[in-house]
């Protein structure tokens, strides 16, 4: 989790462009998905070889009856948001 919050510090999270659109269909900002990163109500994390679930960490912030999650994976050196969704 230190190494994720590293790269969004540093400005190298990177976001995949098929999370961007669903960011954008969700009429969510690029702030919206590092707010919950950064200020998460949960943390799950799914594991390589569990399932047909990619490996990443799972941050669920929750605001009323919102609940946006995010899921910041790696690839080699670097950590990607995998997936942002509202619902």
């Amino acid at each position: 989790m230190q190494a994720i919050w590293e790269a969004l510090d540093s400005g190298e999270l990177r976001v995949s462009v098929h999370d961007q659109n669903e960011i954008n269909l969700d009429a969510l900002t690029l702030d919206d998905v590092y707010d919950a990163i950064s200020y998460h109500d949960e943390v799950s994390i799914d594991l390589p070889g569990e399932g047909s679930r990619a490996p990443g960490l799972n941050f669920d912030c929750f605001s009323g009856r919102l609940r946006l999650r995010v899921k910041v994976g790696w690839r080699g050196t670097y950590y990607i948001v995998v997936t942002a969704m509202a619902n």
